[in-house]
Order: structure tokens, then C-alpha cells, then sequence
């Protein structure tokens, strides 16, 4: 009997089916070990190193007794956690616990091909990933043990300090003050209704320059604009230029951990969190491939199936003569896995509720990903009232106004016609349904522009001042948010979630109409880790590059207790200086509050 150990009890089934009877699967119902939550009981300092302490945890008690029952009667163990550094970390934990000989295998999916491949190709632990692991729990736990305690200074309701925790609260307050502290401002514009005797459509342009300036939002007075609007009636108008182009719109890449986040919480109303289970339910049902990824790479396979799906639902313009391959542009990315996609995409299986919305947007955008570009006609024409209306100092006569219209017409919808439209998902939500709450302010209404030269002269049918206001930066969304994080390689996709859940509940975040608010006490949080900790994990780029080297440690080419070391004791040296350390091995002080989990 071989004995195959996974994470999910909902897996074990499934896969015993695929395995026959020489096989038993069981759960290890996820981590069996892990550092305590106290702090100077999970790490010590000692003799210039940092020691992690790991003790089985009190709920696996129970999956650790039948794994080691199981394995006793087994010919072989093989270790099925999850194929990412966590699900290797867990792995290597399971066989400490057993103390005997265990295999690793891997799958990216839950299907018939994908586990039995993965069985016939038994590797050892890769001891680079768990290190890696090891290293980002380790000092995970060391920020939060040793700065969480230091924010009694700013009050008993501030909780926790964390790694990257503290870094996207920074992100979310600094944005809170730029807001409050900006200057709104009254400016009007001016738009004017044209067209070509007997041409149609009729088109409007905005004022883009006047004297030969921008104009920008210089135009605030109200009467001066309506002095201007009777002024600019009795002028000539003439076409001074008409640009028309076409540009192509390439199909974006298939899902990872972060776009999947945004595009479910701009296009479903999911928060990520709730996103994260909903992704491992699909993948333990056999749905999709494994979810937490930063790779937009897809098996060769993957690549057959989207484009025998387009072949077979899509007039033949729509299928591309080779595959499209997409680059990752995730910071620190790995590309050990594959993008996320549905494992049967030739298939419509029937999924209930959100789940089954949030498998069609993974599926539309598999599909969507090796479909052709799209092309657009973008036209650009350049109005003049009164042509030669201005003399410039150096003696040149141009035009007092300059109106520019913009227009843009889908020749070709390509890719688009399987996703409903754009797919920039923490902008503009798909077409059907309602608008996602999480979308900003939609762009103008596409527009098809007349094909006008220079010097047609043009009629004005209206003129108006439109009254408008300048807006501060937009607050950030929790998909928003994650794609910042994202940008400037800051955490791991698999930890997003857990990030957004621990600044809201602690309440240095709020959540009104889905934009993130800092709170009174996130910014006195956030004031005090940038005064005592500046220049450490409170920055964006120092946080950034600790990433980077936690990925030197998963490729093997750094040594983890040594940058957790280095990491811990500058952390312990700028609490001390600011007077705010304590000395674990001195007399016990009041237990500090439990560090931030999942990254945090």
C-alpha cells in the first residue's frame, strides 16, 4: 500500500478514484507544525543566530495520529501538499512529524492525467523552497514579536505590526493625506459642436490651447468664459489637422493570483479573501488549475485546448496562426507554475453561485488570452477658431483657439468579443450585468469622427462653458490596492488576501462603498513605524528587495538563516535605539500581542 498525503480532506476522494486500490489518500488538514504565537517561545536569539522553534500544532493532533498510524502500514509515503514553497513547507513538516523516508509529487491540477503523471515522478523535498518558507515565516514572526509590542506606545487599540502588513497600510495613509490635503478647484471648459456643410456625423471639440498655450484649468472665471463663448460664435472655424490611425489591441494574459483577485472584485463584488476560498474550492473540485500563481506561462496542452475551443465557437478570424505567449510582468514573479485556467475548457460544467461566476471570468479570459488582436480606428482632428487670430512675439500669427476631438471606432473586436469588452479588470467591469461598484468613472462614449483636411472650413452649431472640478487622487480598492502591491513587488499573491483582512480588522483600514479609508489610528500606526523603523520594513523599495532575496533563497543562491538573521537583528538594533526593545531572556515582560499571520 502506498500512502499519499494531502492537504484537504475534499481532495481525497477525488483522487483516490483516479489512483485504484494500491493507493490510500488521507488529509493532513493543512499545517501540522508551525512557530508558537508567542514570540519569545517560536524564535530565539542566540549566539548570533535566530533559532526557529517549531511544536506540533494542538488541532492536528488528531490527522497526526492517522498519519502516522497510515504510514506504518505503508510500502512508501508520498507527500501531495499543495505545489507551491507553503505546500512544500508543509510536506517537509509532515515527514519531520513521521521521522521516516517520504517522496514529494506534485500536480497542477486535479485531474486523471495530472496526478497520475505526477505519481510516476516521484522527487525529493526541495530543500531551497523550504528554506525559503522557512525564512519568510521566520521573519514574519520576528517583525511582528518585536515591533508588535512597541505600538503600546501609540495605544492599546493598536494590535499588531507586521512585514507587509504595515507597508500597504503606509500605502492606503499616505493616499489619505494627499486626499486630505488636496486643493479642489472650480475651471470650466469649453465645447463646441461642429461639423462640414452636408457631412455628417456633427462631432464636439474641447479648448486644448488658447494664444498658443495649454489652457489646461486656467479658465475659472465664469464671466470671462461666457465673454469668450459669444466671442469665439463670430469666428471663422477651419480643420487644422485630421490624424487617423489604427491601433491594435492585443488579448491580455489568463489569470494570476493578483489580477484574479481585482477582476473578481471589480467584476463580481468579491472581496479577496472571499475570492481565495472560492479558487480553492474550484481547484479541489477539479475546476482549475492550482490558484496561487504569479506566472502567466500555460502548458502546451492549455494552449490546444483555448485554441480548438476558438475553432470551434468562433468564425475563423478570430483564431491567430500560432499560440500567443504572454511575458510576466509581476515583480519577482516565479514561473514555476501555470497561469490560472480551467482544466476542461472544451467543457461547460454547470458550477452554482459565485463560484460558477468566478470559473466563467477564469474561463472567458483563458479563451480571450489566445485569441486574435483587436484593431481600432483612432481619429484625432485639430479644430482652429479664428485661424490667424494671434501674433505671437516673435511675429507668427496661429490661431487664438485650438479645439481637439477625440474618437475611436472598434474595427475588429478580436479577443473582446469573448470577455464583453476591456479587460483592464480593476478599471472597467465586463459589459454584462451590472457595473461593478469598484469601477471608476467610465470613459466618454466611443465616437466615429469624419475624415476631414486641413483647412475644411466647419460650421459651429453650439458652443458651451462646462463647469467643472478638479478631483484628488482616488481612493484606493482592495483590488487596487493588491495591484500597487503587486506593481512594486511587494508580498506574495498568496498573501494579498490575508493582508486586506488583517489591516481591516484591525482597524486601521476602513471599507466604505469599497474604497479603503485610513483610519485615525491606522495613521497614528503608520506615523510611528515610519519615525522609529524608516529606512526598514516600512518602506516600499526595502520591502521589495526583502522579497527578492527570500526568491534568492527559493532558487538556492542565498543562505536563509543568514538574511533572516541579518533582517532580525537590524529590526531588534532600531527598536533598541528608539528605547522600545525589550530582552526576551531578562524578566518576562506583559505577553506581547500574537504577530500578524499569512505574511502580515
Amino acid at each position: 500500500m502506498h500512502l499519499v498525503i494531502v492537504e484537504s480532506p475534499n481532495k481525497t476522494q477525488k483522487i483516490r478514484g483516479f489512483l485504484g486500490p494500491n493507493y490510500r489518500v488521507a488529509a493532513s488538514f493543512g499545517h501540522v507544525r508551525d512557530l508558537p504565537l508567542s514570540g519569545d517561545l517560536a524564535v530565539a536569539f542566540r549566539d548570533g543566530r535566530v533559532e526557529p522553534r517549531y511544536l506540533p500544532l494542538e488541532k492536528a493532533q488528531r490527522a497526526i495520529a492517522e498519519l502516522t498510524r497510515l504510514a506504518g502500514e505503508a510500502e512508501s509515503v508520498l507527500l501531495a501538499t499543495d505545489p507551491d514553497r507553503e505546500g512544500e513547507a508543509i510536506a517537509w513538516h509532515i515527514a519531520q512529524i513521521l521521522a521516516r523516508p517520504c517522496r514529494r509529487v506534485t500536480f497542477q491540477a486535479i485531474t486523471a492525467p495530472a496526478v497520475k503523471a505526477a505519481m510516476a515522478a516521484p522527487r525529493e523535498l526541495d530543500q531551497h523552497l523550504i528554506d525559503a518558507q522557512q525564512a519568510r515565516r521566520v521573519l514574519d514572526r520576528v517583525v511582528g514579536w518585536v515591533v508588535s509590542p512597541t505600538l503600546r506606545r501609540v495605544g492599546k487599540e493598536a494590535k499588531s505590526a507586521g512585514r507587509v502588513q504595515s507597508v500597504a497600510l503606509r500605502i492606503v495613509a499616505e493616499r489619505e493625506r494627499e486626499i486630505a490635503a488636496f486643493d479642489q478647484k472650480d475651471y470650466l471648459v469649453l465645447r463646441a459642436k461642429l461639423e462640414r456643410s452636408g457631412t455628417r456625423p456633427a462631432f464636439t471639440a474641447e479648448l486644448l490651447q488658447w494664444k498658443g498655450e495649454p489652457l489646461g484649468q486656467r479658465l475659472t472665471d465664469a464671466a470671462v468664459a461666457e465673454k469668450t463663448v459669444e466671442w469665439c460664435k463670430r469666428q471663422e472655424w477651419r480643420v487644422q489637422g485630421c490624424d487617423r490611425r489604427e491601433r491594435t489591441v492585443n488579448p491580455p494574459p489568463p489569470f494570476t493570483t493578483a489580477t484574479v483577485q481585482q477582476a473578481a472584485s471589480v467584476r463580481l463584488g468579491v472581496d479577496p479573501d472571499a475570492t481565495m476560498k472560492l479558487l480553492q474550492q474550484l481547484f479541489e473540485d477539479g475546476h482549475i488549475t492550482y490558484h496561487r500563481t504569479d506566472s502567466t506561462a500555460l502548458a502546451p496542452e492549455a494552449l490546444a485546448a483555448a485554441r480548438t475551443v476558438i475553432a470551434r465557437d468562433f468564425p475563423p478570424a478570430y483564431l491567430p496562426a500560432q499560440p500567443v505567449i504572454h511575458a510576466t510582468k509581476a515583480a519577482n514573479a516565479q514561473e514555476a507554475h501555470e497561469a490560472i485556467r480551467p482544466t476542461h475548457a472544451e467543457d461547460s460544467p454547470r458550477i452554482e453561485g459565485k463560484a460558477g461566476e468566478l470559473y466563467q471570468l477564469i474561463r472567458d479570459r483563458f479563451i480571450a488570452c489566445q485569441m486574435a488582436s483587436g484593431r481600432d480606428q483612432l481619429t484625432v482632428i485639430d479644430v482652429a477658431c479664428a485661424p490667424d487670430g494671434f501674433a505671437l512675439p516673435d511675429g507668427r500669427r496661429v490661431p487664438m483657439g485650438i479645439f481637439q476631438a477625440k474618437g475611436k471606432v472598434v474595427l475588429f473586436d478580436g479577443w473582446r468579443r469573448c470577455t464583453g469588452g476591456d479587460a483592464t479588470e480593476e478599471v472597467r467591469p465586463k459589459k454584462r450585468g451590472r457595473p461593478a461598484k469598484d469601477a471608476e468613472e467610465p470613459e466618454e462614449a466611443e465616437a466615429e469622427l469624419p475624415l476631414l483636411d486641413p483647412g475644411d472650413l466647419l460650421a459651429l452649431l453650439d458652443l458651451v462653458a462646462k463647469e467643472k472640478r478638479t478631483k484628488p487622487p482616488p481612493r484606493y480598492t482592495q483590488a487596487s490596492l493588491i495591484k500597487a502591491l503587486e506593481r512594486d513587488g511587494i508580498g506574495r499573491p498568496s498573501t494579498y488576501a490575508a493582508i486586506m483582512s488583517t489591516i481591516l480588522a484591525r482597524g486601521y483600514v476602513t471599507e466604505e462603498k469599497r474604497k479603503l479609508h485610513a483610519s485615525e489610528l491606522g495613521l497614528k500606526v503608520c506615523d510611528f513605524l515610519v519615525r522609529h523603523f524608516a529606512g526598514n520594513f516600512i518602506e516600499r523599495a526595502y520591502t521589495a528587495q526583502m522579497e527578492s532575496r527570500l526568491d534568492g533563497i527559493a532558487r538556492g543562491e542565498r543562505a536563509w538563516q543568514a538574511e533572516v538573521t541579518a533582517e532580525a537583528f537590524a529590526i531588534r538594533d532600531l527598536a533598541r535605539k528608539a528605547g522600545l526593545w525589550y530582552d526576551p531572556l531578562a524578566e518576562k515582560p506583559a505577553a506581547p500581542a500574537p504577530p500578524t499571520e499569512g505574511g502580515g
